[in-house]
């Protein structure tokens, strides 16, 4: 009688044993402990190829992604399948270096930089998004690694994938606006990093909230596409409301040429400017790869 109980006990706990194993959830490094030729791997970035949108100074030889970006998402995949992956946030100890280990092999490697309030989903190399759709600062890598029986540094190059539209209104922003609405068509808020475009003919949002020190001053919004090849044009439709999301005041842009690491920046007065006809002149900005500069 006291071996059946044994047994039972025994059984018990196997049926615990194996309902608490997790499946791979795209949070975790795969890593096969049953093999003996794994090879040890270190991703390492160290360089953001195209200068950044920001005031940050940086050169481009920078070993610090975190000057950039907030999060690193990287994706190793074998035969179209997922075998690895691994998560960074800003704040992590080591970030912008990943060390994994895997089976020796031919994988493809797709590495992403960006500023999301979480991570990308890399479903594939070609189907990347991103959280709520909102596109931020993006860099990315795509390319094959191969891993052999011998532990092995690669050193990562980041090049930027996405486009920005900059607003500058010049006169002040009246007291009863709570939030500018920026909608836009033209170019795509999924990824596909075997091209470096995008590859969805997507309809975006992005709402940017009014503070108090805002109010009464000119402004400055920046939003971000993936463009469906090197260049193209956006229709943005830039909307501002108030705390219930009534109209206060729009205005629809035709034909905003954006173009993958260049800023489209359009300067006027918003609130009390004409509405009728735009003033356009293009300046280049050697302090990033061009500014594309539009007077309305």
């Amino acid at each position: 009688m006291k071996n059946m109980t044994t047994r039972w006990m025994l059984a018990a706990v196997l049926v615990l044993l194996t309902a608490c194993e997790k499946a791979y959830d795209d949070q975790s490094v795969v890593i096969d402990e049953g093999k003996n030729d794994r090879g040890n791997v270190t991703l390492r970035v160290v360089n953001l190829e195209m200068m950044p949108f920001s005031n940050v100074t940086l050169t481009k030889a920078t070993g610090d992604v975190g000057n950039v970006c907030s999060h690193l998402n990287i994706a190793v995949f074998q035969n179209d399948e997922k075998v690895s992956s691994v998560n960074q946030k800003e704040g992590d100890q080591g970030f912008g270096t990943v060390s994994m280990n895997l089976p020796t092999g031919t994988y493809d490697l797709v590495v992403i930089a960006h500023n999301s309030t979480g991570s990308a989903t890399i479903s594939s190399p070609s189907k990347i998004t991103f959280p709520s759709n909102i596109i931020t600062d993006t860099f990315y890598y795509y390319g094959q690694l191969t891993v052999g029986s011998q532990a092995q540094t690669v050193d990562i190059s980041l090049t930027r994938a996405v486009a920005m539209y900059r607003l500058n209104i010049t006169d002040n922003m009246p007291n009863g606006v709570d939030n500018m609405k920026f909608y836009y068509t033209g170019g795509s808020s999924t990824f596909d990093a075997t091209t470096g475009f995008g590859n969805v003919n997507s309809r975006q949002t992005v709402n940017i909230g009014i503070t108090s020190d805002m109010k009464g001053k000119p402004s400055t919004f920046e939003v971000y596409t993936f463009p469906h090849q090197e260049t193209g044009t956006l229709k943005m439709t830039v909307t501002a409301e108030d705390s219930q999301k009534a109209k206060i005041m729009e205005r629809v842009f035709e034909d905003v040429p954006i173009q993958r690491n260049v800023i489209t920046q359009m300067s006027g007065e918003f609130f009390s400017g004409s509405a009728a006809g735009q003033a356009i002149t293009l300046q280049a900005d050697d302090a990033w790869a061009g500014l594309n500069e539009l007077t309305y």
